[in-house]
Order: C-alpha cells, then structure tokens, then sequence
C-alpha cells in the first residue's frame, strides 16, 4: 500500500483534510454493517481503503435507508479527524460515464426518482396540474400511477393480480358506480352467498342463463313472479 504510506506518515499531525473522488471496489461487507471499499485512481490503481462507513440520511438498529453504492461507483469521501484510516462516504457522483437517469432539458426540475440497477422506478413528477407519482418495475407494464389532478388512482399489471388477506375486504365506492369487466367471471364462497340492490337488479345472458340449488330453489316477489318462455318446461 504504497499510496496510502504516503499520506499516512508516522506523525500522527499530518492529515488529509477535505474531500476526494473515489471509486467503490468492495460492497461485500462480512460483518453486514453496510461498509463499502474503495480506490482513489489520483493515488493508486491497486490499494483498496479500510472498510468505509456509508452516510445516509436515516440509521439505527434494523431501520434506515438501506442504499449501497456499487462496484465501479465513483462517490465522495471524507476521512475522520483527516485520518485517511477512517473513510466515510459521503454519497455517489454521476459523470461522463455514468449519466444521471433522468434529463432536465428544460431547465424546471420536475421529476425526481429512485432507479435501481435493474430498472425499477419511483417517480415524483410535481409538473404543474399533471403531478403524479408512479411505482414501476423494470419493464414498464406493472406499476401504480397516483395521478393527483384527477384524484385518482390506477393499478396496471400484465398477467395476475391477486388481493389476499386473512381478515375481512370491503371494496367501496361511496359516490359512484364500480364495474367489473373481464372474459370470464367465478365467484365462490364456502358459506352464503347475497346479491342485494338497492334498487333494479338486471342479470342477463347473451346464450345460456343456468341456476342450480342442491336442496331447493325459491323465487320470491311481492308483486309476483312473471316468467315468459315460449319452451318454458317445469319438472
């Protein structure tokens, strides 16, 4: 480590105050304390520094931001009291190879966002009367749009979407009308079953209308049951 001999000479009063560019080399921290390694390219291509503690903006016992930089990223370091044996980082740099994942062309920085490695997103775009936020993965084709102006709210997947708890689902809505569109539709219970409206009930079937009760089956109106069937055949 001849680099690093350099600036960490015998006397103890000679430090390396400020901060420098460095580059992650390590991310596999085996005491899983969330410390990276890195090199300093200005000072050597070779020597890796001492486990260097990752600042974040909130820490404590199991909670916090949990955001590693990776192999290759260039960050900012700084050491404690200027002791070069003690690194920090105090967060990664974007440059001429590694671009930021967003452009802000037209200078009115609305959208900020998270971008993993894979692709996954998080955007806050605050564009005057179109703010949304969006939860996205890698592909693009399943996400979760907020789209504030309208207060509205839309879930898009491409294949199965499944809703599961252990306790009661209410799906509700106070002001206006829900629809259920789709090929084909089941629904099961392992007890009861109650359709009730309000007002008009209207079932309908473009081909074959089928109900089936084991035990018995009872149709019942107050002003009485009409049934208009040119075949209509009771057993």
């Amino acid at each position: 480590m001849i680099g690093f001999d350099l600036l960490m000479p015998n006397d103890p009063a000679a430090r390396f105050y400020g901060v420098t560019i460095a580059v992650v080399t390590n991310v596999e921290d085996d005491d899983n304390l969330g410390r990276v390694k890195v090199k300093f390219p200005w000072l050597t291509d070779e020597d890796e520094s001492p486990w260097a503690r990752v600042v974040t903006p909130m820490a404590g016992g199991d909670r916090g931001f949990y955001f590693l930089p990776e192999v290759d990223d260039e960050v900012l370091v700084a050491f404690e009291h200027g002791d070069m044996a003690f690194p920090y980082i105090l967060g990664s740099l974007w440059n001429g190879k590694d671009k930021p994942p967003e452009k802000n062309d037209d200078g009115e920085n609305n959208k900020r966002l998270i971008k993993s490695r894979s692709g996954h997103m998080i955007i806050f775009d605050d564009t005057e009367d179109k703010e949304q936020l969006i939860i996205q993965d890698k592909s693009g084709k399943n996400k979760i749009t907020i789209d504030c102006e309208n207060d509205a709210m839309t879930i898009q997947v491409e294949k199965d979407f499944t809703i599961e708890a252990k306790g009661k689902v209410t799906i509700k809505s106070k002001d206006d009308d829900m629809l259920l569109e789709c090929k084909n539709l089941e629904i099961k219970t392992q007890s009861d079953c109650k359709i009730n409206a309000g007002a008009n009930c209207n079932i309908q079937a473009k081909t074959k209308g089928e109900f089936k009760a084991q035990s018995g089956l009872e149709l019942n109106c107050s002003a009485g049951v009409k049934v208009n069937n040119g075949a209509l055949e009771v057993m």
